[in-house]
């Protein structure tokens, strides 16, 4: 009986820990950054390339170039300090962002640090 009651409290914990640890990697904010493909990036990260995010977004088919393969959407956020580095997240509900290629942005949502992806809930653009 001792020994159920002992696995049966070890197996809760585990539980509650392992709960708490995928809470702790999701979190729901709201940063500043970029709307970019997979492929460029960070390269995103100024005005006036909205052509070339939109064609990576569709793949190199539409202009002759079937070799290139689509491209996820990604949000490239701010840095935080000049000598960090941009942080990259791919973001899961690419519709969201569609009408936002290599745009500067603020989105609200909700970041998974483990996985370095983004559920987007709002995006608008950011204030110049």
């Amino acid at each position: 009986m001792i020994i159920r009651r002992t696995i049966l409290a070890g197996s809760l914990v585990c539980a509650l820990l392992a709960l708490g640890s995928v809470s702790a990697q999701q979190e729901s904010a709201s940063r500043a950054g970029w709307i970019s493909d997979e492929a460029c990036a960070a390269q995103h990260t100024k005005p006036g390339r909205a052509d070339c995010v939109q064609k990576c977004w569709r793949g190199g088919a539409s202009i002759g170039h079937p070799e290139w393969k689509p491209q996820r959407a990604v949000f490239v956020a701010d840095r935080i300090t000049p000598d960090k580095d941009h942080t990259i997240w791919i973001i899961e509900n690419p519709e969201a962002v569609k009408d936002f290629p290599a745009q500067h942005v603020q989105l609200a949502g909700k970041f998974d640090s483990a996985k370095k992806t983004l559920h987007v809930e709002k995006v608008t653009p950011a204030a110049p």
